[in-house]
């Protein structure tokens, strides 16, 4: 079976609005505006199945969890970036994505490098069963993670990972009697975490096989939260992660290919849905205040996005962490339309987003409801290191162990 990620309606008023703004500018500026015919191809919703081949100049861009509200049709936040070289990239990992990522078909061997913009749980909290369970099946390395610093030591991105590692100590145990590592001395168990000071603007978190990757401070809660920059191939992806309205972004994503900023619903409409009240009940200023409060410390208002957009004129402007409903996309457009008429997405999760140099092309993904893990990735018998403990029984003791049934007796009829 499968299930739309959007109802009809959304879709037709998102991507209606998406080709009316197209339609009327160049997608590069200085480039003749493309004519009609491929500029709908590009950008009326088709299909995306899982498993296409990618064109090796392209990158590719899916959406696993695109809001900060744990929904049906919007898990917490995460998008997975792949590219025409093979390289593959997750950033964030919040609550609720796994199961995207398993409909999409993404193995464990894929996801071995994951950028973290900040350790709020809606971000994070995935990342315990992409730890725990990758190196039961084909990610038999370690875990790279990337994240920012914090005020002190025990606040970063290091610290989290080494507390991870000792949270899931029984799950890593448990899964021990299969080979978990290599041969070399490698281990699916390992996290390797890279701290990325969070106040340094264009540092460099991750440079290889042509890719460069840096990061720049974000506006969010309190210090330690960052934005990353994807440069590959004369393509560029900018990830905001979560922030306030900030000029380091206007600086550092100028021009890019698609820029990928988060936009919040206004504190009214958000205190009315989390409450159930409206103006004049009693609790109503409370619950408001309260809303208020929450973007004023962290978060983008829709005018803002739309500032945002029409300083650094991205060719595609895609906005997230925003809860998509029939009632908030189109105030949503029409507070981002007062600053900026370029080419905008609302995404909500499996929008994926293939780019290339002549054409941004956009499609829903169709999956199964029912999909198993993806375990793609073989390895010969002597390139894996022998599981540590001798069988699956060896850490049960005599006593519960005495207490099972043998198969004899089930499997007598």
């Amino acid at each position: 079976m499968s299930r739309k990620p959007l109802n009809e309606n959304i879709r037709k008023i998102l991507f209606g609005l998406i080709i009316g703004a197209v339609a009327l500018i160049p997608l590069l500026a200085g480039c003749a505006a493309p004519s009609p015919k491929p500029l709908e191809a590009a950008t009326t919703p088709g299909t995306f199945t899982p498993g296409e081949a990618l064109d090796k100049n392209e990158m590719r861009i899916t959406f696993l969890g695109t809001s900060f509200l744990p929904r049906l049709a919007q898990e917490c936040n995460s998008i997975f970036v792949e590219l025409g070289n093979g390289d593959s990239f997750v950033f964030d990992c919040g609550s609720g994505v796994s199961a995207k990522y398993v409909a999409m078909g993404i193995p464990y061997s894929r996801m071995d490098k994951i950028f973290i913009t900040h350790l709020h749980g809606d971000h994070t909290s995935d990342l315990i069963t992409v730890y725990c369970f990758g190196p039961s099946l084909d990610r038999k390395t370690p875990l790279l993670l990337f994240g920012p610093s914090g005020d002190t030591p025990d606040e970063g991105t290091a610290a989290f990972a080494d507390n991870l590692k000792k949270l899931m100590k029984w799950h890593e145990e448990a899964f021990s009697f299969l080979p978990t590592g290599l041969a070399n001395g490698e281990d699916g168990y390992d996290i390797v975490a890279t701290e990325l000071p969070y106040m340094t603007v264009g540092g460099v978190a991750y440079e290889k096989n042509g890719v460069k990757i840096t990061h720049f401070p974000a506006v969010h809660d309190r210090d330690g939260s960052i934005s990353y920059k994807l440069e590959w191939n004369g393509l560029s992806m900018v990830f905001s992660g979560d922030t306030k309205p900030n000029n380091y972004m206007i600086d550092q994503a100028k021009g890019v290919d698609v820029l990928i900023h988060e936009m919040v619903v206004p504190p009214a409409t958000w205190a009315a849905k989390n409450s159930t009240l409206k103006p004049g009940d009693p609790g109503w200023e409370q619950a408001l205040s309260m809303a208020q409060a929450v973007q004023d410390s962290s978060h983008t208002p829709q005018k803002a996005l739309g500032y945002i957009l029409s300083k650094t004129n991205p060719r595609l402007g895609i906005a997230t962490h925003f809860q998509v409903n029939d009632d908030t996309v189109g105030p949503a457009m029409k507070d981002i339309r007062s600053w900026y008429q370029g080419p905008v997405a609302i995404a909500t999760d499996l929008l994926v987003v293939n780019v290339s140099k002549d054409n941004i092309k956009q499609r829903y993904a169709k999956v199964s409801d029912y999909a198993w893990y993806q375990n793609t990735k073989a390895y010969a018998p002597d390139q894996l290191a022998p599981a540590k403990y001798s069988s699956p029984t060896a850490q049960l003791n005599n006593e519960l162990l005495g207490q099972c049934i043998p198969e004899a007796v089930y499997d007598a009829q």
